[in-house]
Protein backbone atom coordinates (compact mmCIF):
# COMPACT_ATOMS: atom_id res chain seq x y z
CA UNK A 1 0.00 0.00 0.00
CA UNK A 2 1.42 3.28 -1.10
CA UNK A 3 2.29 5.53 2.12
CA UNK A 4 0.21 8.13 2.76
CA UNK A 5 2.38 12.15 2.88
CA UNK A 6 1.34 14.85 4.59
CA UNK A 7 4.17 17.90 4.49
CA UNK A 8 3.02 21.27 5.94
CA UNK A 9 5.02 24.16 6.95
CA UNK A 10 5.17 25.18 10.63
CA UNK A 11 7.34 27.84 11.15
CA UNK A 12 9.93 29.47 9.00
CA UNK A 13 12.09 26.90 7.04
CA UNK A 14 10.85 24.49 9.17
CA UNK A 15 8.68 21.47 7.45
CA UNK A 16 6.75 18.61 9.44
CA UNK A 17 6.54 15.74 7.39
CA UNK A 18 4.14 12.60 8.55
CA UNK A 19 4.28 9.45 6.99
CA UNK A 20 1.26 6.96 7.66
CA UNK A 21 2.58 3.46 7.62
CA UNK A 22 0.17 0.72 9.12
CA UNK A 23 2.12 -2.48 8.87
CA UNK A 24 4.72 -1.62 12.19
CA UNK A 25 4.07 -2.17 15.61
CA UNK A 26 6.91 0.89 16.19
CA UNK A 27 6.77 4.25 15.11
CA UNK A 28 9.60 7.14 15.01
CA UNK A 29 9.75 11.26 15.01
CA UNK A 30 13.01 12.57 13.62
CA UNK A 31 13.92 15.96 13.49
CA UNK A 32 16.56 16.72 11.08
CA UNK A 33 18.56 20.19 11.17
CA UNK A 34 20.42 20.97 7.87
CA UNK A 35 23.20 23.63 8.46
CA UNK A 36 25.60 24.70 5.76
CA UNK A 37 28.97 22.59 6.08
CA UNK A 38 31.38 24.39 7.79
CA UNK A 39 35.22 23.51 9.13
CA UNK A 40 35.30 26.13 11.55
CA UNK A 41 31.70 24.63 12.82
CA UNK A 42 31.20 21.19 12.23
CA UNK A 43 33.07 19.86 15.54
CA UNK A 44 30.88 21.94 17.53
CA UNK A 45 27.44 21.18 15.62
CA UNK A 46 28.48 17.44 15.65
CA UNK A 47 28.76 18.01 19.36
CA UNK A 48 25.59 19.49 20.16
CA UNK A 49 23.54 17.11 18.83
CA UNK A 50 24.80 14.09 21.10
CA UNK A 51 24.28 16.57 24.02
CA UNK A 52 20.73 16.87 23.19
CA UNK A 53 20.20 13.03 24.17
CA UNK A 54 21.98 13.33 27.85
CA UNK A 55 19.52 15.31 29.35
CA UNK A 56 17.20 18.74 29.70
CA UNK A 57 15.88 20.88 31.96
CA UNK A 58 13.06 18.71 33.15
CA UNK A 59 15.73 15.81 33.43
CA UNK A 60 18.83 17.54 34.24
CA UNK A 61 20.41 13.71 34.88
CA UNK A 62 21.03 11.04 32.93
CA UNK A 63 19.72 8.16 34.92
CA UNK A 64 15.95 10.38 35.30
CA UNK A 65 16.41 10.66 31.33
CA UNK A 66 16.35 6.60 30.97
CA UNK A 67 13.89 5.88 33.36
CA UNK A 68 11.55 8.43 31.77
CA UNK A 69 12.56 7.17 28.10
CA UNK A 70 11.61 3.41 30.38
CA UNK A 71 7.79 5.26 31.29
CA UNK A 72 7.48 5.59 27.63
CA UNK A 73 7.01 1.77 26.83
CA UNK A 74 10.89 1.49 26.29
CA UNK A 75 11.40 4.62 23.67
CA UNK A 76 14.67 4.93 22.51
CA UNK A 77 16.68 7.86 21.23
CA UNK A 78 19.26 8.77 18.76
CA UNK A 79 21.42 11.14 17.35
CA UNK A 80 23.04 11.09 13.66
CA UNK A 81 25.70 13.35 11.70
CA UNK A 82 26.05 12.98 7.96
CA UNK A 83 26.19 15.28 5.25
CA UNK A 84 24.31 15.57 2.50
CA UNK A 85 25.01 17.76 -0.60
CA UNK A 86 26.27 20.89 0.81
CA UNK A 87 24.95 20.64 4.69
CA UNK A 88 25.72 19.33 8.07
CA UNK A 89 22.78 16.78 8.76
CA UNK A 90 22.10 16.88 12.74
CA UNK A 91 19.42 14.42 13.96
CA UNK A 92 17.92 13.76 17.14
CA UNK A 93 14.81 11.03 16.94
CA UNK A 94 12.86 8.67 18.91
CA UNK A 95 11.55 5.52 17.81
CA UNK A 96 8.46 4.02 20.27
CA UNK A 97 5.86 1.74 20.41
CA UNK A 98 3.03 2.75 17.94
CA UNK A 99 -0.30 4.40 19.75
CA UNK A 100 -1.96 1.44 18.57
CA UNK A 101 -0.60 -1.43 21.02
CA UNK A 102 -0.61 0.90 24.02
CA UNK A 103 -3.24 0.25 27.18
CA UNK A 104 -6.29 2.64 27.29
CA UNK A 105 -5.86 4.73 24.24
CA UNK A 106 -2.88 6.79 25.87
CA UNK A 107 -1.22 9.07 23.42
CA UNK A 108 2.41 7.89 23.64
CA UNK A 109 3.89 9.75 20.38
CA UNK A 110 2.62 13.04 22.11
CA UNK A 111 4.73 12.51 25.21
CA UNK A 112 7.71 11.55 23.17
CA UNK A 113 7.41 14.53 21.10
CA UNK A 114 7.13 16.31 24.26
CA UNK A 115 10.27 14.72 25.46
CA UNK A 116 12.70 15.50 22.11
CA UNK A 117 11.05 19.52 22.79
CA UNK A 118 12.37 19.38 26.17
CA UNK A 119 15.92 18.07 25.02
CA UNK A 120 15.85 20.48 21.67
CA UNK A 121 14.69 23.51 23.33
CA UNK A 122 15.54 23.37 27.14
CA UNK A 123 19.00 22.46 27.51
CA UNK A 124 19.93 21.64 31.16
CA UNK A 125 21.94 24.22 32.91
CA UNK A 126 24.68 24.18 35.20
CA UNK A 127 25.14 24.95 39.14
CA UNK A 128 25.76 28.49 37.99
CA UNK A 129 22.49 29.05 35.67
CA UNK A 130 24.80 28.58 32.62
CA UNK A 131 23.30 26.46 29.36
CA UNK A 132 24.39 23.09 29.34
CA UNK A 133 26.15 20.91 32.46
CA UNK A 134 30.11 20.81 32.86
CA UNK A 135 29.56 16.72 33.52
CA UNK A 136 27.56 16.01 30.63
CA UNK A 137 30.10 18.05 28.34
CA UNK A 138 32.92 15.77 29.54
CA UNK A 139 31.25 12.59 28.92
CA UNK A 140 30.09 13.68 25.98
CA UNK A 141 33.72 14.88 24.35
CA UNK A 142 35.13 11.71 25.62
CA UNK A 143 32.78 9.72 24.00
CA UNK A 144 33.23 12.31 20.50
CA UNK A 145 36.84 11.87 20.52
CA UNK A 146 36.46 7.78 20.72
CA UNK A 147 34.05 8.03 17.64
CA UNK A 148 36.59 10.22 16.25
CA UNK A 149 39.91 7.80 16.71
CA UNK A 150 37.68 4.84 16.08
CA UNK A 151 37.31 6.06 12.71
CA UNK A 152 40.78 6.82 12.45
CA UNK A 153 42.25 3.53 13.36
CA UNK A 154 39.71 2.14 10.89
CA UNK A 155 42.65 2.36 7.95
CA UNK A 156 39.90 1.60 4.97
CA UNK A 157 37.38 4.55 6.25
CA UNK A 158 40.90 6.85 6.37
CA UNK A 159 42.02 6.52 3.54
CA UNK A 160 38.56 6.81 2.16
CA UNK A 161 38.32 9.80 4.44
CA UNK A 162 42.14 11.20 3.10
CA UNK A 163 41.00 10.45 -0.58
CA UNK A 164 38.06 12.55 -0.04
CA UNK A 165 40.16 15.45 1.50
CA UNK A 166 42.37 15.90 -1.54
CA UNK A 167 39.87 15.00 -4.37
CA UNK A 168 37.67 17.88 -2.72
CA UNK A 169 39.88 20.13 -1.31
CA UNK A 170 37.85 23.75 -1.09
CA UNK A 171 34.48 22.21 -1.68
CA UNK A 172 32.05 21.49 1.11
CA UNK A 173 32.80 17.85 0.57
CA UNK A 174 36.14 17.76 2.21
CA UNK A 175 34.76 18.66 5.33
CA UNK A 176 33.89 16.21 8.07
CA UNK A 177 30.52 16.07 9.30
CA UNK A 178 31.57 14.03 12.35
CA UNK A 179 34.15 16.51 13.53
CA UNK A 180 38.15 16.50 14.57
CA UNK A 181 40.13 15.78 16.82
CA UNK A 182 41.87 19.05 17.12
CA UNK A 183 39.02 21.13 17.83
CA UNK A 184 37.65 18.82 20.66
CA UNK A 185 39.55 20.96 23.28
CA UNK A 186 38.47 24.63 22.45
CA UNK A 187 34.50 23.42 22.92
CA UNK A 188 33.33 24.75 25.89
CA UNK A 189 29.53 25.02 27.45
CA UNK A 190 29.64 28.66 25.76
CA UNK A 191 30.54 27.68 22.64
CA UNK A 192 27.88 25.15 22.49
CA UNK A 193 25.57 27.77 23.78
CA UNK A 194 26.25 29.61 20.79
CA UNK A 195 25.55 26.66 18.87
CA UNK A 196 22.44 25.76 20.16
CA UNK A 197 21.00 29.02 19.21
CA UNK A 198 23.03 29.29 15.91
CA UNK A 199 21.19 26.15 15.17
CA UNK A 200 17.84 26.83 16.45
CA UNK A 201 17.49 29.82 14.52
CA UNK A 202 19.10 29.68 10.70
CA UNK A 203 19.08 25.79 10.12
CA UNK A 204 17.03 24.37 7.89
CA UNK A 205 14.66 21.86 10.13
CA UNK A 206 12.89 18.72 8.82
CA UNK A 207 10.59 16.70 11.47
CA UNK A 208 9.35 13.55 9.62
CA UNK A 209 7.19 11.42 11.56
CA UNK A 210 6.48 7.76 10.42
CA UNK A 211 3.94 5.14 11.99
CA UNK A 212 -0.14 4.77 12.10
CA UNK A 213 -0.16 7.30 15.18
CA UNK A 214 -2.41 10.88 14.46
CA UNK A 215 0.09 13.11 13.77
CA UNK A 216 -1.68 16.00 15.46
CA UNK A 217 -0.72 16.27 18.77
CA UNK A 218 3.10 16.00 17.56
CA UNK A 219 2.35 18.42 14.91
CA UNK A 220 0.75 21.00 17.60
CA UNK A 221 3.41 20.64 19.70
CA UNK A 222 6.24 21.41 17.76
CA UNK A 223 4.19 23.97 16.27
CA UNK A 224 4.17 26.38 19.67
CA UNK A 225 7.41 25.42 20.51
CA UNK A 226 8.99 27.18 17.42
CA UNK A 227 6.47 30.17 17.85
CA UNK A 228 9.17 31.21 21.13
CA UNK A 229 12.03 30.94 18.52
CA UNK A 230 13.01 33.71 16.32
CA UNK A 231 13.80 32.04 13.00
CA UNK A 232 15.76 33.49 10.63
CA UNK A 233 17.17 30.54 8.19
CA UNK A 234 20.17 31.06 6.49
CA UNK A 235 20.30 30.07 2.61
CA UNK A 236 21.08 26.48 1.77
CA UNK A 237 24.13 26.35 -0.38
CA UNK A 238 23.41 25.21 -3.90
CA UNK A 239 24.14 22.02 -4.90
CA UNK A 240 27.67 21.01 -5.17
CA UNK A 241 28.52 22.26 -9.14
CA UNK A 242 30.55 19.96 -11.22
CA UNK A 243 34.28 20.37 -11.53
CA UNK A 244 35.96 19.40 -15.02
CA UNK A 245 38.58 16.77 -14.33
CA UNK A 246 41.93 18.67 -15.70
CA UNK A 247 44.33 15.35 -14.48
CA UNK A 248 44.31 12.79 -12.73
CA UNK A 249 46.25 12.65 -9.00
CA UNK A 250 47.96 10.18 -7.09
CA UNK A 251 48.74 10.13 -3.94
CA UNK A 252 50.50 7.81 -2.24
CA UNK A 253 50.96 7.43 2.11
CA UNK A 254 51.86 4.85 4.43
CA UNK A 255 50.71 3.07 7.93
CA UNK A 256 51.39 0.59 9.67
CA UNK A 257 48.98 -1.77 7.60
CA UNK A 258 49.94 -5.40 6.00
CA UNK A 259 46.93 -4.36 3.45
CA UNK A 260 47.18 -1.35 0.73
CA UNK A 261 43.82 0.32 0.24
CA UNK A 262 43.28 2.38 -2.46
CA UNK A 263 40.49 4.71 -2.74
CA UNK A 264 39.56 6.18 -6.97
CA UNK A 265 37.73 8.97 -6.76
CA UNK A 266 35.81 10.26 -10.06
CA UNK A 267 33.20 12.84 -11.03
CA UNK A 268 29.85 12.62 -12.72
CA UNK A 269 28.05 15.91 -13.99
CA UNK A 270 24.42 14.03 -12.61
CA UNK A 271 23.46 14.98 -9.72
CA UNK A 272 20.10 15.44 -7.85
CA UNK A 273 17.11 17.03 -9.93
CA UNK A 274 18.84 15.02 -12.80
CA UNK A 275 16.40 12.49 -14.31
CA UNK A 276 19.23 10.77 -15.14
CA UNK A 277 20.70 10.34 -11.27
CA UNK A 278 18.12 6.87 -11.39
CA UNK A 279 20.31 5.41 -14.19
CA UNK A 280 23.82 6.77 -12.39
CA UNK A 281 22.70 4.39 -9.48
CA UNK A 282 21.88 1.33 -11.65
CA UNK A 283 25.33 1.83 -13.52
CA UNK A 284 27.28 2.40 -10.23
CA UNK A 285 25.52 -0.43 -8.81
CA UNK A 286 26.35 -2.61 -12.39
CA UNK A 287 29.71 -1.33 -11.96
CA UNK A 288 30.70 -2.01 -8.53
CA UNK A 289 27.51 -2.35 -6.32
CA UNK A 290 27.10 -6.20 -5.31
CA UNK A 291 28.55 -9.79 -5.84
CA UNK A 292 26.88 -9.54 -9.76
CA UNK A 293 29.03 -6.52 -10.14
CA UNK A 294 31.69 -6.23 -12.76
CA UNK A 295 33.92 -5.39 -10.29
CA UNK A 296 33.32 -7.98 -7.54
CA UNK A 297 33.00 -10.58 -10.64
CA UNK A 298 36.03 -9.56 -12.68
CA UNK A 299 38.83 -8.02 -10.55
CA UNK A 300 38.10 -9.57 -7.23
CA UNK A 301 36.92 -13.38 -8.45
CA UNK A 302 38.06 -13.77 -11.65
CA UNK A 303 41.48 -12.15 -11.57
CA UNK A 304 42.27 -11.66 -8.03
CA UNK A 305 43.65 -8.35 -7.94
CA UNK A 306 41.57 -7.07 -4.56
CA UNK A 307 40.82 -8.39 -1.65
CA UNK A 308 37.67 -6.27 -2.27
CA UNK A 309 36.64 -3.97 -4.32
CA UNK A 310 33.34 -1.74 -4.71
CA UNK A 311 31.88 1.32 -5.99
CA UNK A 312 29.18 3.94 -4.59
CA UNK A 313 28.20 6.64 -5.77
CA UNK A 314 26.28 9.67 -4.12
CA UNK A 315 23.18 11.46 -6.11
CA UNK A 316 23.59 14.50 -4.20
CA UNK A 317 27.52 14.95 -5.05
CA UNK A 318 27.96 13.41 -8.71
CA UNK A 319 31.05 11.99 -6.90
CA UNK A 320 31.37 7.92 -7.36
CA UNK A 321 34.12 6.20 -5.21
CA UNK A 322 36.11 3.06 -5.86
CA UNK A 323 36.97 0.86 -2.92
CA UNK A 324 39.44 -1.30 -2.69
CA UNK A 325 42.00 -3.64 -0.58
CA UNK A 326 44.90 -4.35 -2.78
CA UNK A 327 48.66 -5.09 -2.57
CA UNK A 328 51.01 -2.20 -3.34
CA UNK A 329 52.30 -4.43 -6.62
CA UNK A 330 49.29 -4.98 -7.97
CA UNK A 331 48.21 -1.40 -8.12
CA UNK A 332 48.32 -0.94 -11.67
CA UNK A 333 46.96 -3.91 -12.67
CA UNK A 334 43.65 -3.20 -10.25
CA UNK A 335 43.59 0.62 -12.00
CA UNK A 336 43.55 -0.52 -15.40
CA UNK A 337 41.27 -3.02 -14.72
CA UNK A 338 38.83 -1.05 -12.79
CA UNK A 339 39.22 1.38 -16.02
CA UNK A 340 38.50 -1.23 -18.36
CA UNK A 341 35.72 -2.57 -16.54
CA UNK A 342 34.41 1.24 -16.93
CA UNK A 343 34.75 1.02 -20.02
CA UNK A 344 32.78 -2.16 -20.66
CA UNK A 345 29.55 -0.36 -19.58
CA UNK A 346 30.45 2.92 -21.40
CA UNK A 347 30.84 1.03 -24.98
CA UNK A 348 27.12 -1.01 -23.61
CA UNK A 349 29.32 -4.07 -23.54
CA UNK A 350 27.40 -5.48 -21.08
CA UNK A 351 25.37 -8.54 -21.52
CA UNK A 352 21.80 -8.14 -20.56
CA UNK A 353 21.83 -10.92 -18.05
CA UNK A 354 23.87 -8.62 -16.49
CA UNK A 355 21.87 -5.87 -16.57
CA UNK A 356 18.91 -7.19 -16.01
CA UNK A 357 20.34 -9.20 -12.74
CA UNK A 358 21.36 -5.76 -11.63
CA UNK A 359 18.39 -4.19 -12.30
CA UNK A 360 16.60 -7.22 -10.03
CA UNK A 361 18.83 -6.14 -7.25
CA UNK A 362 18.56 -2.44 -7.50
CA UNK A 363 14.86 -3.19 -7.33
CA UNK A 364 15.11 -5.56 -4.19
CA UNK A 365 16.66 -2.88 -2.59
CA UNK A 366 13.59 -0.46 -3.11
CA UNK A 367 11.19 -3.29 -1.71
CA UNK A 368 13.54 -3.32 1.48
CA UNK A 369 13.00 0.37 2.22
CA UNK A 370 9.76 -1.12 2.97
CA UNK A 371 10.94 -3.55 5.68
CA UNK A 372 11.44 -1.48 8.61
CA UNK A 373 10.31 2.31 10.34
CA UNK A 374 13.61 4.11 10.08
CA UNK A 375 14.85 2.75 6.65
CA UNK A 376 11.41 4.55 5.17
CA UNK A 377 12.09 7.51 7.30
CA UNK A 378 16.11 7.66 6.20
CA UNK A 379 14.68 7.57 2.61
CA UNK A 380 12.61 10.72 3.15
CA UNK A 381 15.08 12.41 4.89
CA UNK A 382 17.56 11.89 1.61
CA UNK A 383 14.95 13.69 0.21
CA UNK A 384 15.60 17.30 1.16
CA UNK A 385 17.63 18.63 -1.60
CA UNK A 386 15.16 16.63 -4.56
CA UNK A 387 12.42 19.46 -5.13
CA UNK A 388 10.00 16.37 -4.61
CA UNK A 389 8.86 13.68 -2.65
CA UNK A 390 8.57 10.32 -4.00
CA UNK A 391 7.67 7.29 -1.95
CA UNK A 392 10.02 4.02 -2.53
CA UNK A 393 7.33 2.62 -4.91
CA UNK A 394 7.75 5.57 -7.15
CA UNK A 395 11.38 5.27 -6.88
CA UNK A 396 10.97 1.57 -7.65
CA UNK A 397 9.28 2.94 -11.14
CA UNK A 398 11.36 5.11 -11.98
CA UNK A 399 14.58 2.39 -11.88
CA UNK A 400 12.11 -0.15 -13.60
CA UNK A 401 12.58 2.28 -16.32
CA UNK A 402 16.05 2.92 -16.53
CA UNK A 403 17.93 1.76 -19.75
CA UNK A 404 20.84 -0.08 -21.34
CA UNK A 405 21.98 2.95 -23.06
CA UNK A 406 21.41 5.43 -20.22
CA UNK A 407 23.56 3.36 -17.96
CA UNK A 408 26.10 3.62 -21.14
CA UNK A 409 25.66 7.21 -21.30
CA UNK A 410 26.64 7.87 -17.53
CA UNK A 411 29.08 6.00 -17.31
CA UNK A 412 30.86 7.56 -20.55
CA UNK A 413 30.34 10.76 -18.49
CA UNK A 414 32.62 9.32 -15.15
CA UNK A 415 35.77 10.91 -15.09
CA UNK A 416 39.06 9.23 -13.32
CA UNK A 417 40.45 12.83 -10.58
CA UNK A 418 41.95 10.81 -7.85
CA UNK A 419 43.81 7.80 -7.21
CA UNK A 420 44.43 7.51 -3.23
CA UNK A 421 46.67 4.61 -1.84
CA UNK A 422 47.48 4.10 1.87
CA UNK A 423 49.91 1.50 1.43
CA UNK A 424 51.85 -0.76 4.19
CA UNK A 425 55.32 0.58 5.54
CA UNK A 426 58.47 0.38 3.58
CA UNK A 427 59.79 -2.10 5.77
CA UNK A 428 56.55 -4.16 6.01
CA UNK A 429 55.96 -7.59 4.63
CA UNK A 430 56.69 -7.38 0.58
CA UNK A 431 54.00 -10.14 0.41
CA UNK A 432 50.64 -7.85 1.81
CA UNK A 433 48.16 -10.09 3.12
CA UNK A 434 44.47 -9.69 4.65
CA UNK A 435 44.14 -7.77 7.57
CA UNK A 436 42.60 -8.88 10.39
Amino acid sequence: MENKIKVCKIAEGVNFRSVRETRFKNACIEVHFFYPLSREEATVNAVLISMFRRSCSKYPEYNELRRELSMLYGAELDTGVSNIGSCQMLTLGIDITDDRFIPNGECVSGECAKLLSELIFRPARGEDGNLFREDDLEITLRNAEERIKSRINDKAEYAFHRCVEIMCAGEPAEIEPGGYLEDLPGITREALAVAWRRILETSSIEIIMVGSVESGPVERIFTEEFKAIERRPVSIPERPVYKEVTEVRRVTERSDIKQGKMIMGLRLPVMEPDDRTMAARLMTMLFGGGVTSLLFKNVREKLSLCYYCSASYSRSSGLIFVKSGVEEKNCDKAIEEINRQLAIIANNEFSDDEFNAVKLYALSAFDNISDSIGSIEQWYALQFFDGCVRTPEQGAERMRAVTRSQVAECASLAKLDTIYLLAPEESADPEGGLEE
